[in-house]
């Protein structure tokens, strides 16, 4: 059971900056049991041997790393995707999870890939990224001097998770993000239909409703009921307009 949940778990480094600190994660991922890394960015800049000199036996890791241009390729798969930050702000989430709470959630799930997004060394994650996560999590510490080393902030989420997989999982199947996007188009699109955005949408709704879809963890049939609810209310939105 252990082993099963921590294979759900990756790790995505959003454009690392430290060949040293991309190692330093790897063995921090390996002490937990978690292997699935994602590197987004550009890594031509990256010194394996440098890797290698903090990774130890963990280098397979770093090896086997999945590459993606961007964060939503990265998550694309992903049912569940946080994002990791002491930063809170307008443009951020509004809720923000402590490590355990999270771990908690993710337990409640029995399938599908989640993701534990880390911004790079010197600026985090950015307000974009933060969007393309689906919720947030903060790692609480001394208000003085907040900010963790990346590999140790890495290693304090993987502890968590390792911990919480012991305690036992629950039975959801959530849909991965790529049907929640797509289910979120359509809530959008069902929305302007109906005249609702009579003015820019400053709320940015959209993001509202995928963040809450994705923290439900839902499963198919209630995604496909919900697809099916607000199509027939665009289609009825239409019929209405035609028959003025």
């Amino acid at each position: 059971m252990t082993t099963s949940f921590l294979n759900r778990i990756r790790i995505v480094l959003c454009h690392p900056e430290g060949s040293l600190n991309i190692g330093a994660v790897c063995r921090s991922m390996e002490n937990m049991g978690i292997s699935k890394l994602t590197l987004v960015g550009d890594m031509s800049g990256i010194d394996t041997s440098q890797v290698k000199m903090m990774a130890l036996h963990a280098l397979p890791i770093f090896e086997n790393a999945r590459v993606c241009d961007s964060l939503n390729e990265a998550l694309s798969e992903t049912v569940m995707a946080a994002g990791i930050s002491r930063r809170r702000g307008k443009h951020r989430k509004k809720l923000s999870y402590l490590p355990e709470e999270l771990a908690s959630m993710a337990a409640a799930t029995c399938s599908g890939e989640m993701a534990l997004v880390f911004g790079n060394e010197q600026n985090g994650l950015s307000d974009n990224e933060m969007a393309a996560c689906t919720m947030a999590c903060h790692i609480p510490g001394n208000p003085k001097n907040p900010s963790l080393n990346l590999s140790h902030a890495v290693q304090l989420l993987c502890y968590v998770f390792f911990r919480q997989a012991e305690a036992g999982l629950g039975d959801r199947s959530p849909v991965p993000l790529l049907k929640i996007e797509a289910l979120a188009d359509t809530v959008e699109s069902t929305l302007k239909e109906s005249g609702y955005y009579d003015k820019t949408d400053r709320y940015n709704t959209r993001l509202f409703f995928r963040d809450i879809f994705a923290r439900a963890a839902l499963s198919e049939k209630e995604a496909d009921h919900l697809e099916k609810v607000f199509q027939k209310l665009k289609h009825l939105n239409l019929n209405h307009k035609e028959s003025k």
